[in-house]
């Protein structure tokens, strides 16, 4: 019975990633695990992905994977975005994650919640090529504990290309 319950939680956090990834209008998706013992104002999240067509619309979205134990409703972030050319732009992002009651935001099983941040909608990129993308948290303590994963997902907004 327990071998069957862990293979149901498993499966209800592995088949949205599936779904998600098997979208065609994903250019990029992936999560970097964070450290349990806390994630340090140090330690960077850094993704790196291949943008093919400048000349297409983005919508770009944070996703977080917080457990019960988060002691905040929300995640500031400090997101650099290094370009092909070496250019770099420092945006900051602030990621509702609980409702007012302290509810969780965003799906959940057990202890471990997963939400989507938008980040940038309807955006370009300035030029195809190599970017890069760092996070850091933007907390008031240096070290936070509850946050599992953190990812990026980038998909190509056909409805703005006029493609629908």
């Amino acid at each position: 019975m327990i071998k069957l319950l862990k293979t149901l939680i498993i499966g209800a956090f592995i088949a949205p990633i599936i779904l998600t990834a098997c979208s065609t209008n994903d250019v990029y998706n992936d999560y970097i695990a964070l450290p349990n013992k806390g994630w340090g104002t140090d330690s960077l999240a850094v993704f790196r992905t291949q943008i093919d067509d400048a000349s297409a619309s983005y919508n770009l979205w944070i996703q977080i994977r917080n457990e019960n134990d988060y002691p905040y409703s929300n995640l500031w972030l400090f997101i650099d975005v290094v370009s092909p050319d070496g250019q770099m732009a420092r945006d900051t992002l602030e990621c509702i994650l609980a409702r007012p009651d302290g509810s969780w935001l965003g799906g959940g099983w057990g202890s471990l919640y997963s939400l989507q941040c938008p980040y940038r909608l309807n955006s370009h990129f300035a030029q195809s090529g190599n970017y890069t993308f760092r996070m850091a948290h933007g907390m008031r303590d240096d070290d936070i504990r509850g946050i599992h994963s953190l990812g990026l997902r980038i998909e190509k907004n056909e409805k703005a290309d006029g493609k629908e």
